[in-house]
């Protein structure tokens, strides 16, 4: 469980970097920090996939349908909506905007597999939306602006990253169970695979991208053209860093604790990243929008403390039925016949580890 909550965590301040590295990026493309990543990922999948041995190849064989869409959909999708979002509603509001993801996971997995009353939902859900909403007002109306843009722009932003953020609800969701129901597959093994496949993804998209004019340079405010060498390094950092040993954590954690409490560890990611993005600003946040923040982390927290509230309480073991051919011992005058050993040494049904 601790190993779990941990890689976990630790994912989520891996993943927080994805917030302010795009806008360090000026003059590229969403388009093109999506391609560069992911074919950094797929290519270190790929060399990875090679030398991994037959237990890869068998994983890849046996679920490449099943790894394609999670790239499209965790992957290649999902990150293009994320940058979208940061390009045209900036980091702030994109981060809170996927912050709400773990809420989104928590009503959806209510939905499926009812686990708790909606009434002890309502507080959370309220906090959440009460600080979603103070977030938006200030940045959309311009109270306290963080881009130049237009309110049309910012609109168009903010739909990208609630797009973002439904797209890996689902795949989060369905990723958690998968390796839930597979507990012999590496997790590890598994982020390679996926990888690989979302290197194939990207670069099927190249010649569409190229095709729509999505890899033209455009010049930066500050009048300086943009860097291939800081496109190269962000480019590996998220691919490498970011994507394979991100994945590689938050696969070892969906494999190790339910998917409701994988789902509120990405509350990390939201902290770090509005923690990141303001800390390469050299700057201080709106108190409005630390406020609202500040709301969303107090809801997430409720979900949480409802979550181990409402954790089963682990089964005793039921011990093994004799063997037929076991007879009972005698008892011999003056001696207390012997305990029965207990040999149900196995973990109770009710843990997940």
């Amino acid at each position: 469980m601790l190993g779990g909550i941990g890689a976990g965590t630790l994912a989520g301040l891996i993943w927080g970097l994805s917030f302010p590295l795009p806008e360090l990026l000026d003059g590229w493309s969403p388009v093109a920090i999506t391609v560069g990543r992911y074919l950094a990922y797929g290519g270190l999948s790929a060399v990875l996939f090679l030398i991994g041995g037959r237990t890869v190849r068998r994983l890849a064989r046996q679920y490449w349908r099943l790894a394609l869409t999670y790239a499209v959909a965790g992957n290649v999708g999902y990150y293009l909506l994320l940058v979208l979002g940061i390009d045209l509603a900036g980091a702030p509001i994109t981060d809170i905007i996927i912050g709400c993801t773990p809420v989104f996971m928590a009503i959806v997995g209510n939905i499926i597999a009812p686990a708790y009353s909606w009434r002890s939902l309502t507080l959370p859900l309220i906090l959440v939306s009460v600080g979603l909403g103070i977030v938006n007002v200030l940045e959309i109306g311009g109270a306290a602006p963080t881009e130049d843009a237009s309110t049309l722009i910012k609109v168009l932003g903010v739909l990208a990253a609630s797009g973002g953020a439904l797209v890996w609800t689902w795949y989060g969701l369905a990723n958690a169970r998968f390796l839930t129901r597979h507990t012999e597959i590496s997790p590890v093994a598994w982020a390679t695979v996926v990888g690989l496949s979302t290197g194939i993804v990207t670069v099927l998209a190249l010649p569409l991208a190229a095709a729509t004019h999505q890899f033209d340079v455009a010049t930066p405010p500050s009048g300086r053209p943009p860097s291939v060498t800081q496109l190269v390094l962000a480019s590996l950092v998220l691919g490498i860093l970011l994507s394979w040993v991100g994945a590689g954590l938050w696969n070892l954690a969906s494999a190790r604790i339910s998917p409701t409490a994988v789902g509120m560890l990405l509350n990390v990611e939201t902290a770090s990243g509005f923690t990141y993005v303001y800390v390469a600003r050299a700057d201080w946040p709106p108190l409005g929008q630390v406020a609202g923040l500040v709301l969303v982390l107090a809801g997430v927290a409720l979900v949480v403390r409802l979550t181990t509230e409402s954790a089963p309480a682990p089964q005793l073991a039921t011990p093994d039925p004799p063997a037929r051919d076991a007879r009972p011992e005698p008892v011999t005058p003056g001696r207390s016949r012997p305990a029965a050993a207990d040999r149900s040494g196995r973990p109770s049904r009710g843990s997940r580890r």
